[in-house]
């Protein structure tokens, strides 16, 4: 099929969405920017809290920092719920004594995180961080930077 549309094994895969768009080979960031899953930053906006992790402790400081009142963007290269999204059983995270699947813990989050205001882009793979003037900028895959007053860094196991 693909020989007969002329398609290249390099621009592999394709994705059609909506029957409106038409990517070939594309990345993660691309993807993710089509199904609406990327914030792009407003420019000259300077965010309260730039968040670089999804896992747990990246949506706990989301959730904090949004429930507080706090502008809150958090970024990550993958998906949400880091290593504990993919953990079968997590028995020793607070408020869980009898355990949770790490799914439902990053889902959890997830919600909490966002009815208080976080957004979420994900997958934004931070990729440099500079101090600029009065604030600290995130710049991230396809270009784009997010200037915040605060940057907490929750990588987890990267």
């Amino acid at each position: 099929m693909l020989r007969e549309l002329h398609v290249a094994p390099e621009d592999t895969p394709l994705v059609i969405w909506a029957g409106k768009h038409l990517l070939r080979n594309p990345s993660n960031a691309e993807l993710g920017r089509l199904l609406g899953l990327r914030t792009s930053p407003a420019p000259g906006r300077v965010i309260d809290l730039v968040v670089v992790g999804a896992g747990p402790a990246g949506l706990a400081a989301a959730v904090y920092g949004a429930s507080d009142g706090l502008d809150t963007v958090v970024l990550d290269g993958v998906a949400t719920g880091g290593q504990a999204g993919t953990s079968s059983r997590i028995e020793n995270y607070l408020g869980f004594p009898e355990g949770i699947p790490g799914g439902d813990l990053a889902d959890r989050a997830l919600i909490q995180a966002r009815k208080f205001g976080a957004r979420l882009s994900v997958p934004s793979e931070a990729v440099r961080l500079e101090q600029r003037a009065d604030c600290h900028v995130v710049a991230v895959d396809g270009g784009e930077e997010f200037a915040g007053r605060t940057v907490v860094i929750a990588t987890g196991v990267h």
